[in-house]
């Protein structure tokens, strides 16, 4: 085969191939939860109380069954002990709110053949991951009392046994599933539910033990033990080994956006 007709096969293969990608940009809305130390022991609660919260999002669509995704999201967590079922949880009587602002890079396989152009095939169910960066800023429930800055558990004092006052901003490893369609030649929906792992135990501000309350400031104090029983120094106030995990559950709407093709070079024509 010449030279010139194998180049003209592949410009138009490569022609094809750019021309068969395409980009979503869209939103979300739906709701964000939180699971941890506060507040109650099963995950599935979550669902009885989430938040409002809502973003962008923007999707490259590598193939059928691939797309590359980047979406910052907003929202809010918040549990109380008077959530939890077990007794001595509610009787620890602590409570917090944050906001979380999230920003995550990943990919979504489709189970089945899927494509923003008209196809037979114009559903699919889907799975979810990647990695993000997040922030958050965990405050007394109800009130406007930033708990970071107080030292509930001696971080930033020289107390033995505490640590150094912890960051705002961590990772988190986000996994999940969904359900998209295609509603009209340039709009999809879907619906999702995705975890994210997070990488710190201080979403909620609880992780150590109790610190003996006369080596704390008073603010430190009352709400390292808001409730009224005495509790022993160095019991444990949360789980350090298992850290937070939030959620975000809701509807997508993605518009889609047709690359231009590239023209063949007339070089290249016959």
């Amino acid at each position: 085969m010449p030279k010139k007709n194998l180049l003209i096969i592949l410009t138009i293969l490569l022609f094809r191939v750019g021309y068969a990608q395409k980009n979503e940009f869209g939103f979300f809305i739906g709701s964000s939860g939180y699971f941890g130390d506060v507040g109650y022991e099963k995950a599935e609660n979550t669902l009885q109380h989430q938040s409002t919260a809502f973003g962008f999002l923007y999707k490259k669509n590598v193939h059928d069954y691939l797309s590359i995704r980047t979406s910052i999201k907003l929202g809010k967590v918040q549990a109380t002990d008077q959530w939890a079922t077990n007794p001595n949880t509610v009787a620890r009587g602590l409570s917090f709110e944050s906001s979380i602002i999230d920003f995550n890079l990943g990919i979504e396989f489709n189970f089945m053949k899927f494509s923003i152009r008209n196809r037979k095939t114009t559903y699919t169910p889907y799975l979810f991951t990647g990695i993000s960066g997040f922030m958050f800023n965990p405050k007394v429930m109800g009130t406007s009392i930033e708990l970071q800055p107080i030292g509930t558990e001696g971080q930033g004092t020289n107390l033995p046994n505490t640590t150094n006052k912890y960051s705002l901003t961590a990772l988190s490893l986000p996994f999940g599933f969904g359900y998209k369609m295609n509603v009209s030649k340039k709009w999809s929906i879907g619906f999702e539910w995705i975890w994210y792992a997070t990488q710190t135990d201080y979403l909620d501000d609880v992780s150590t033990v109790y610190i003996d309350p006369n080596l704390l400031s008073d603010e430190a104090a009352q709400w390292s033990n808001p409730s009224d029983i005495e509790i022993a120094n160095n019991k444990n106030r949360g789980n350090k080994n298992n850290k937070d995990w939030y959620n975000f559950t809701g509807i997508t709407f993605t518009y889609k956006i047709k690359n231009k093709p590239k023209k063949c070079p007339k070089a290249l024509r016959p």
